[in-house]
């Protein structure tokens, strides 16, 4: 990932050189000017990706310096953080008027900046790019609006009315939705009832643009869920404000819906982690097994090369695969022979109890899923669904190869457990029958970084 490009404009040297060391410390590019108009002529020279400015300067200062960058459209896009000893409330509003992205007290810096440089980038890495659809049949207004949200990084697709707009949205997929009220087939009214009323756009930000003679239907269609007005006719830079704020705080409400869901999956894991203890307490032979089984499925999938966020739901799958047997008699589950017949559909019933406990809970699909199909087989034959090849998903056949491998090398009621030589020549035997090719080979890779194979 490309080095984040900041200027940092300050009259004062030991101030540079403070904010340079704290940036440079963060792995950050520093390039330092010592007043406004040096950081002008760097900005005519160079790409910034973020600019941090003191106030008190001479020749220039740097509310007027904010207000320079903000009003030159080719730096107007840049965000800017405003470092000052100035931070009374007025200082904080004048920043902000100027148009400052965020405004840092210097008594603050060493604590407040990095945090505040990180905000800013990602809700701007958020703005970039991203796609409006714009719905109006003026000509001259479309290409003005085109021209105007182009010039600030938008990507802007057009339609000439509302039925235009719902033949292409599918294709589009808007980031934000801008429409004009008045318009021939269906008008922007319409327009947003049926958007509304679709699930998928449900929560798209609409803008409409109207006259003031719309006010009681701008009030309606507000109620109803349309995110802002903009008043014919209307300025561009006005325009492009509002839709860049609108995505930032879309993008707000992401990331705290996120660190919502992350805190209830917190919650639910934690629940069902103590639910695994309650199996492992019951049968000795099995204490350990789920942890096991999960550090042979995280090795698996880092030969598969799997990013973060799959190894996490790996992690997940693989640790709560056993958890149906809480629902498993005693009777069978301890049992220290061999299982009749009706035993052994009774326990397979743990795949389908499994998803009885997972279903209910929200954002659990892919684990739940992953952790029911650890016994289905390569060929067909396995169970609950009879799943075959590739059809199996494949966190379930990741946890198959580290669940079969644990159980054969542990002792069991009915047998002890055989050597880590034996249990992978079971494996091996059962590539392309039992078990994925592909995952059977990441696992003796792993297997052959082992001094001593693990159990």
């Amino acid at each position: 990932m490309k080095k984040a490009n900041v200027l940092i404009v300050d009259d004062s040297r030991s101030a540079l050189f403070a904010v340079k060391a704290l940036l440079n410390h963060a792995d950050i590019h520093t390039v330092t000017a010592s007043d406004a108009l040096q950081g002008q002529e760097a900005l005519k020279k160079e790409q910034f990706d973020l600019v941090i400015t003191d106030v008190d300067m001479p020749n220039l200062n740097g509310l007027d310096f904010c207000k320079w960058i903000k009003s030159n459209p080719e730096t107007a896009h840049i965000p800017v953080i405003v470092l000052s000893s100035l931070d009374t409330d007025v200082d904080i509003e004048n920043g902000f008027r100027v148009g400052a992205d965020a405004y840092v007290p210097k008594r603050l810096a060493n604590k407040e900046l990095i945090p505040r440089i990180e905000s800013v980038m990602d809700k701007c890495t958020f703005v970039k790019d991203k796609t409006i659809l714009v719905v109006e049949d003026s000509k001259t207004i479309q290409m003005v609006t085109k021209q105007g949200l182009e010039d600030a990084g938008f990507k802007v697709v057009l339609a000439d009315d509302g039925q235009h707009a719902l033949d292409i949205i599918d294709d589009v997929a808007p980031d934000i939705l801008l429409t004009d009220l008045n318009m021939p087939r269906v008008d922007g009214n319409e327009l947003c009832r049926r958007l509304f009323n679709t699930d998928k756009y449900e929560f798209l930000p609409i803008v409409v643009m109207s006259s003031l003679g719309d006010k009681s239907m701008m009030r309606r269609l507000i109620r109803d869920g349309v995110a802002a007005f903009i008043v014919k006719p209307f300025n561009v830079d006005m325009l492009v404000v509002t839709m860049e704020k609108l995505l930032s705080d879309h993008f707000q409400r992401m990331l705290e819906e996120r660190e919502r869901l992350i805190h209830e999956q917190k919650l639910t894991i934690g629940f069902i982690a103590s639910l695994v203890n309650v199996l492992e307490a019951r049968d000795k032979y099995t204490s350990g097994h789920s942890e096991a089984v999960t550090r042979f499925a995280i090795a698996i999938g880092r030969e598969l090369g799997f990013k973060d966020q799959d190894m996490n739901r790996l992690q997940i799958a693989a640790s709560l695969h056993d958890i149906g047997k809480i629902g498993i008699r005693d009777n069978v589950l301890l049992k220290p022979g061999k299982l009749t017949m009706d035993e052994f559909k009774h326990i397979q019933t743990h795949t389908v109890i499994i998803q009885n406990i997972l279903k209910p809970l929200p954002g659990m699909e892919d684990v739940l899923v992953a952790a029911s199909s650890h016994h289905e087989r390569w060929d067909g034959t396995g169970y609950p669904n009879g799943l075959k090849g590739e059809d199996i998903p494949l966190f379930g056949r990741i946890i198959a190869v580290a669940d079969v491998f644990h159980a054969l090398t542990g002792d069991r009621p009915y047998r002890d457990g055989m050597s880590s030589e034996k249990a992978l020549q079971v494996i091996s035997d059962g590539v392309g029958s039992h078990f994925c090719p592909t995952v059977a080979a990441a696992f003796f890779r792993y297997i052959k970084t082992l001094k001593y194979p693990e159990q």
